[in-house]
């Protein structure tokens, strides 16, 4: 398996009331999208990483790329209007050798690598399939023009989805062939009528999209931190580390400056 991720944050934070895209808001004193992308640079299984983000921020995250050292992001490209447009865009850019595609949204800073590395495990068995967790509170159906309950479903069946999102490549570029429109990957997916699998997420598995979120996540961390469960995500590279690294030449995983 060559597994390639492609990591979508072209969110642009309205609805966190930022100024910036809501990847580039500081977590813990680092962009969210830099503790995204240290845990996908500690799982042994993804060979490498390309980055979606708004197309007016491309050089701006290149740079947050090159400051905290991230060699595993082969690409950052430019997004679309929607997250489906910016997952197309992602595949374009994919490596020849990569087979299998990981998809995890920019804003979920709280993946961990058990939870990417269980997926993958999962995947020599599976086409398709997605983290989730079951729902804890009760759902129901409502009238929009009455507010009126309609039905009450049974919980037990559903299922709360989140990402990463694990599909062969070959599949997920055929769900994103015909420019159909989706909340995630998995419902381009199931429109193929092809089987979704899911496999345990975590809760704490949180998307910021709201200020309420922020400072949830920001206590998350902490206490994983605190606790030796997570490392802090990557200090800023120098410039003399980043020569040593380099070693005088272009790095396997040097960012490609394509797809503006």
């Amino acid at each position: 398996m060559n597994a390639v991720a492609i990591i979508p944050a072209a969110g642009r934070g309205e609805r966190l009331g930022a100024h910036l895209p809501k990847t580039l808001v500081e977590l813990r004193g680092r962009p969210v999208i830099v503790h995204t992308l240290a845990v996908f640079e500690r799982v042994a299984g993804i060979s490498g990483v390309i980055l979606v983000v708004p197309p007016e921020f491309v050089d701006v995250y290149r740079r947050v790329v090159e400051r905290y050292g991230m060699p595993k992001v082969l690409a950052v490209v430019a997004g679309g209007a929607t997250r489906t447009c910016s997952v197309r865009n992602g595949l374009s850019a994919l490596p020849s050798e990569a087979d299998y595609v990981v998809v995890h949204d920019g804003a979920r800073p709280l993946v961990t690598v058990a939870t990417v590395e269980r997926g993958l495990h999962l995947a020599l068995q599976a086409k398709a399939l997605v983290a989730a967790v079951p729902v804890k509170p009760t759902i129901k159906v409502v009238d929009p023009a009455t507010q009126v309950i309609r039905q009450t479903l049974d919980r037990s069946l559903l299922w709360e989805i989140q990402t990463p999102q694990i599909f062969e490549r070959a599949l997920l570029e055929r769900a994103y062939a015909d420019g159909a429109e989706a909340t995630d990957d998995a419902a381009l997916v199931e429109r193929l009528g092809v089987p979704v699998k899911v496999f345990p997420g975590d809760y704490d598995n949180l998307k910021i999209t709201t200020p309420g979120d922020m400072p949830l996540a920001e206590a998350l961390l902490a206490r994983e931190e605190s606790l030796g469960l997570r490392s802090p995500a990557s200090r800023p590279v120098k410039q003399k580390e980043k020569s040593a690294r380099r070693g005088g030449k272009r790095r396997p995983g040097s960012i490609k400056n394509g797809e503006d």
